[in-house]
C-alpha cells in the first residue's frame, strides 16, 4: 500500500489517497475528486473533462514515476 495527497497527485486538498497500484491509486485519486461537494474539487474534476490525451499520458508517466519511488506505507 502506498499514499499520496491529493495535492501531489496534482489536486487542490492534503486528503490522503492510498492504492496497491498506481492504477488504483488513480482510481482512488478520481474518485476522490468526483466525490468531495466543494468548490475546488468541483473545478478540478470540471478540468479533468478537458485534459487532452497528450497532457494526461504526460501526467500518468510523472504520477507512475512518483508512485514507484513512494516508499510503503
Amino acid at each position: 500500500m502506498k499514499k499520496m495527497t491529493c495535492k501531489e497527485m496534482g489536486g487542490v486538498c492534503e486528503a490522503e489517497i492510498k492504492g496497491e497500484t498506481s492504477d488504483e491509486m488513480m482510481k482512488n485519486g478520481k474518485d476522490h475528486v468526483h466525490n468531495t461537494d466543494d468548490d475546488a474539487h468541483k473545478q478540478m474534476a470540471e478540468k479533468m473533462k478537458t485534459v487532452s490525451d497528450e497532457e494526461m499520458a504526460k501526467w500518468k508517466t510523472k504520477f507512475e514515476a512518483d508512485f514507484v519511488a513512494l516508499p510503503d506505507a
